[in-house]
């Protein structure tokens, strides 16, 4: 997508810079003309003329053919020039009328104004009832604006989204029933065989993992269309950890591996309880499963007292704020994760080493990362094969 975009950028600065070009030669030609300058020089700027009125007239047509609504501005925001697609999209465009005059959009005015003043932005905006992504530079004595409408691309992602939100509810109904049906042949008792025991056991196992596939991705749904809103309040990391940790004991008890709150207990933070915890839990979960010995620890990163930064060394997806944000992790000491892995396990349904057969329906960490970006924070995993991994998670710090 940003390729076509910077492709399409580089192609209207060029019409643009092709059309200055053609207006000075021709007022340089003039002023030769003026001055009396021989005939050879004359001819020569002439077929200098001609070919730049060549291919300016090639880009023109270059520039028809984008769909895309564009439109080049001056430093008042009057229109200097513009395509069939955005006479298309607004009927009184015409070339001197300012984009008020012609789009009624502050949305618009406010956009050219940021790219007259030096930035290259993108945002989204709503012309006559309809959602564009819109891209907006800078040129010399004004800016260039191209818009991409993304109504239809916008309805479809909903009908997407509606489509799996309906179809993982309606899936509840049959699971339920399967559920009951086998609770009803295990209470038979002494007429089930052994070998029937353990077919109903294998039922119930796949049940249980479709029960839960389901509902992942119906809260995938809601966390994506915004209808799940996250409940901020002031709250005790350190009782959360404690708590996501004491649910788990069991499992890393089996497992042989020590759980370590290194959280100070002072330590507060604003955020949604229950879905926070839900990360954790997921992290820690994936950390016991995949730790064969060792330690699991949720603990939060320290600043360096002079320069502010973290006080480890980090590679974030992104610059951290860390002024009004809280670091939290959880490593274990496990097997790692490969790096050329590494970039896609936020993706639904990925999994790491597929082979190992564990279980799980490849949709926590897509889940994670939804509930951390809800919050403004930013998630991500570092790692070193047979020494463990290590995931970080920030968080709005306490008001």
């Amino acid at each position: 997508m940003w390729l076509n975009w910077l492709l399409l950028g580089l192609l209207l600065v060029a019409i643009f810079l092709l059309s200055r070009q053609v207006q000075r030669t021709r007022e340089a030609e003039q002023d030769l003309l003026n001055k009396q300058i021989p005939r050879d020089t004359l001819n020569q700027m002439a077929l200098l003329q001609q070919q730049l009125a060549t291919t300016h007239e090639s880009i023109v047509v270059l520039i028809e053919a984008v769909p895309d609504p564009i439109l080049f501005i001056d430093l008042q925001h009057r229109i200097i020039t513009h395509n069939a697609a955005a006479k298309k999209l607004l009927s009184t465009c015409e070339v001197g009328k300012t984009l008020m005059e012609v789009a009624r959009s502050y949305e618009l005015d406010s956009l050219a104004a940021e790219a007259i003043a030096g930035d290259r932005v993108e945002r989204e905006l709503t012309l006559n009832s309809r959602l564009f992504r819109s891209m907006a530079g800078t040129l010399a004595g004004g800016a260039v604006l191209v818009l991409r409408d993304v109504s239809e691309l916008q309805r479809l992602g909903r009908a997407r989204r509606d489509f799996v939100a309906n179809i993982s509810h309606e899936l509840r109904t049959p699971l339920t029933a399967i559920r009951l049906l086998l609770d009803t042949l295990r209470r038979s008792g002494s007429q089930i065989t052994l070998q029937q025991e353990q077919t109903l056991s294998r039922i119930s196992d796949q049940t249980d993992t479709l029960t839960q596939l389901a509902q992942e991705i119906y809260d995938l749904s809601l966390i994506e269309s915004g209808q799940l809103p996250m409940r901020m309040v002031r709250a005790s990391v350190y009782e959360m950890a404690a708590d996501v940790l004491s649910r788990l004991q069991p499992q890393a008890e089996r497992a042989g591996l020590y759980l370590v709150n290194a959280v100070d207990i002072e330590t507060r933070a604003l955020f949604d309880e229950t879905q926070i915890q839900r990360v954790l839990s997921n992290l820690v979960h994936n950390a016991i499963k995949f730790t064969e010995k060792g330690t699991v620890s949720v603990f939060v990163v320290e600043r360096d007292a002079v320069t502010g930064a973290p006080a480890i060394h980090l590679h974030p997806p992104a610059p951290l704020d860390l002024d009004d944000r809280l670091l939290i992790g959880v490593s274990d000491t496990g097997t790692g994760i490969p790096a050329d892995e590494l970039p896609r396990i936020f993706e639904r349904f990925y999994k790491v080493d597929r082979a190992r057969g564990q279980s799980g329906t490849g949709l926590g960490l897509a889940i994670a990362k939804h509930i951390i970006e809800a919050h403004g924070g930013v998630i991500w995993a570092e790692s070193t094969l047979g020494k463990g991994t290590t995931f970080y998670l920030t968080v709005p710090k306490e008001v």
